[in-house]
């Protein structure tokens, strides 16, 4: 029998507010529902539902953020745990530098996500074969107080900020390479997208990185690639109105438009640059008056690629 795969939906919503995406104040009766799943591809396994799950499909324990959020509404710290005090100086602290008053919910999804991935290091202990990751590590007190982080605590971390201002958010728990994962879900206006900021904060780190956005606001087609959830289970996301590439500069369909926005990025000094392309678009390699390319990988999704460019300055 194939492995079974647990994947859980933590939202400050119910489960039956995901085909009414927006209609739901996320930052209203902040509560933690969850519901676990688990499925088999074998016929004979009928999908097996539990009231509340309080850990992921790992057996590690979900952290709960519903103190945090209500006393970052109220003001009223009184009621925190200690770590859970600590949580909240370091995720108001972290808020405080990448969020101004008047931001949409769109500012507020990217800025997020661009924090989380620019601070946060994953946890290469997870990967080795002698001990593991901390318990923290899947948490938000691993993000952001000791800057480590499994992917679980990118996705928790994600998810605290996102109560706190307002924005509709989930957590999709499955699988990427055969491994556990879990990544974020998010609402805006009236359409699902999902948001992976462990895929977007590549390894190794180092001082001044740019964040990369290419699992930021993306579909259904483009998850699916790698990506394994229940899609029952999960609200569907196929709009492509706010993928990060179509909403900023950096989609090219000719090669005189990606030399355009690689010219820009190399004239302001930054030695690295995003562009899509479309899917079925072999665009010539060009050729560049601010920088020299030396290096750049891509990455084929669901209808468009994203290349990733290094370049030196003249």
């Amino acid at each position: 029998m194939k492995k079974l795969i647990s994947l859980l939906l933590i939202a400050a919503i119910s489960l039956s507010a995901f085909t009414a995406c927006g209609e739901t104040d996320a930052f209203s009766d902040v509560t933690t529902d969850v519901a676990e799943y688990t499925y088999s591809s074998d016929a004979e396994e009928e999908p097996e539902e539990t009231e509340e799950a309080e850990e992921d499909s790992t057996g590690t324990a979900i952290y709960d953020n519903t103190a945090v959020v209500e006393a970052y509404k109220t003001g009223d710290t009184s009621a925190l745990s200690q770590d859970d005090l600590l949580i909240y100086m370091a995720v108001t602290d972290a808020i405080a530098e990448f969020y101004t008053e008047g931001m949409s919910e769109y500012e507020i999804i990217l800025a997020a996500h661009d924090y989380i991935t620019t601070h946060v290091t994953y946890d290469l202990s997870e990967l080795s074969l002698v001990g593991g990751a901390s318990d923290e590590s899947s948490t938000p007190y691993g993000a952001l107080i000791f800057g480590e982080a499994i992917c679980m605590g990118y996705t928790t971390t994600f998810q605290l900020m996102m109560d706190m201002l307002g924005v509709e958010s989930i957590i999709v728990s499955g699988e990427a390479l055969d491994e556990e994962h879990a990544w974020n879900m998010v609402c805006l206006d009236g359409s699902w997208y999902h948001v992976d900021c462990t895929w977007d904060d590549y390894v190794p780190d180092y001082e001044g990185r740019r964040a990369f956005h290419t699992y930021l606001m993306v579909t259904d087609a483009t998850m699916e690639i790698e990506h394994i959830w229940d899609r029952d289970s999960a609200p569907t996301a196929d709009s492509e109105d706010y993928i990060y590439f179509y909403n900023n500069g950096l989609y090219a369909e000719t090669t005189e438009e990606l030399a355009a926005i690689l010219e820009k990025e190399a004239a302001s000094g930054d030695l690295r640059a995003e562009v899509a392309i479309p899917l079925e678009n072999d665009v010539e390699f060009p050729e560049l008056e601010s920088g020299t390319i030396y290096a750049y990988w891509r990455i084929d999704l669901g209808g468009y690629s994203v290349i990733i460019y290094y370049f030196d300055e003249l």
